[in-house]
């Protein structure tokens, strides 16, 4: 029974946006109520950003504590994407887009030193997408937590830090291998303390120069991220009148 997170990034249909918040409140009771999920968190994009290029704009996490068993329930209820079906999720969600991925834990939830006190709920997300090449994948989850998570805990305003890695049990198919989730209280502090993320050749060859883990013999080496900043979401008014 492997611990876990299951996160989905998704946006609305252009012109469908009331549409889509009714269908997300729904959507994030369903699974938040199903056998098996601990907690449940949703958020929003936050108007700061540290990678400039588009993401979902929505982002709900839940805990779970069977990775496999709430897997099962989510496919039950909303199918499994192939090659020729969707998820049932509904004609106001970019099903383009949207990204349902199961993660199991690989490190515990690590404190910041400093960590501020806010209540859970308050608290801001930085998701950080991580891309691994396979011949380093075997061995990647020890470098990151030995070499990179300390250091992103020591920014200021930081509260927590864990790493996840994509499960095998799926609705469809992951994009990232690993996923590291970080909680601050302060989104600008993070925003100018944050390394610019690898996804480039010039951003990749600059942080190569400052940081030897990822070099060519590093042992975090050919890592890519993708980092992107969340705050708790907040419904319009228009789907709060309708839930």
């Amino acid at each position: 029974m492997p611990e876990g997170t299951f996160i989905v990034l998704s946006d609305p249909v252009p012109k469908k946006e009331a549409a889509y918040h009714e269908w997300y409140a729904d959507f994030f009771k369903q699974i938040e109520a199903m056998a098996g999920v601990k907690s449940a968190h949703n958020y929003m994009f936050a108007p700061n950003q540290i990678d400039v290029r588009p993401l979902q704009q929505f982002l709900a996490i839940f805990e779970v504590d069977d990775v496999e068993a709430v897997r099962g329930l989510v496919a039950e209820k909303y199918g499994v994407k192939t090659s020729k079906e969707f998820l049932r999720l509904g004609d106001s969600i970019d099903q383009t887009t949207v990204m349902p991925t199961f993660y199991e834990i690989v490190s515990e939830r690590q404190i910041a030193p400093d960590a501020p006190d806010t209540p859970f709920d308050q608290q801001n997300v930085l998701i950080s997408l991580i891309s691994v090449p396979l011949d380093k994948q075997a061995s990647f989850a020890e470098a990151y937590i030995g070499e990179r998570l300390g250091d992103m805990l020591s920014i200021p305003a930081q509260i927590s830090g864990q790493l996840f890695q994509v499960s095998k049990h799926q609705i469809q198919n992951p994009l990232y291998p690993f996923v590291a989730i970080y909680r601050n209280n302060d989104s600008k502090a993070i925003l100018s303390a944050w390394p610019a993320p690898g996804t480039n050749w010039r951003s990749i060859a600059a942080a190569r120069e400052r940081d030897p883990s990822i070099r060519a013999d590093g042992r975090l080496a050919g890592m890519k991220t993708r980092d992107f900043l969340f705050e708790p979401y907040v419904a319009p008014e228009s789907a709060k009148a309708a839930v």
